[in-house]
């Protein structure tokens, strides 16, 4: 099994918690369900806590129908931001890797047409 990006966690909860508020314990799945590696519980709920103490969430008590009460978080508008200045990142990374791969397809595969690797070091 791969694992995260160091400190990817954290704009993995924005964007499942962008999706819709939920209860701690739903983010661990939802969080492995994204196919970055593992999540575990501890490390989710210290990551819910440093995102609120920064502002970008917002947690509430929510009535229990079974059990205990369990908080609620969502995204602040701060948290909002602060995921579109991540997301911003990953899209520039994306483009990075892509022209990685194009590289690699090419000498990976002598017969495709070839690529022009002075465009692709200027872009």
């Amino acid at each position: 099994m791969t694992t995260a990006p160091r400190h990817f966690i954290y704009p993995a909860l924005l964007l499942l918690l962008s999706e819709e508020p939920r209860h701690g314990y739903r983010l661990v799945d939802a969080a492995l369900r994204l196919g970055f590696g593992p999540f575990d519980r501890p490390s989710i709920y210290r990551a819910l806590s440093e995102l609120e103490a920064d502002g970008l969430l917002r947690s509430w008590s929510a009535s229990p129908t079974a059990g205990t009460t369990r908080h609620v978080y969502a995204v602040t508008e701060d948290g909002r931001c602060a995921l579109a200045n991540w997301m911003e990142v990953v899209d520039n990374e994306r483009e990075l890797l892509e022209s990685v791969v194009k590289r690699y397809d090419a000498i990976a595969d002598p017969e495709a047409a070839p690529i022009d690797l002075d465009a692709d070091e200027g872009a």
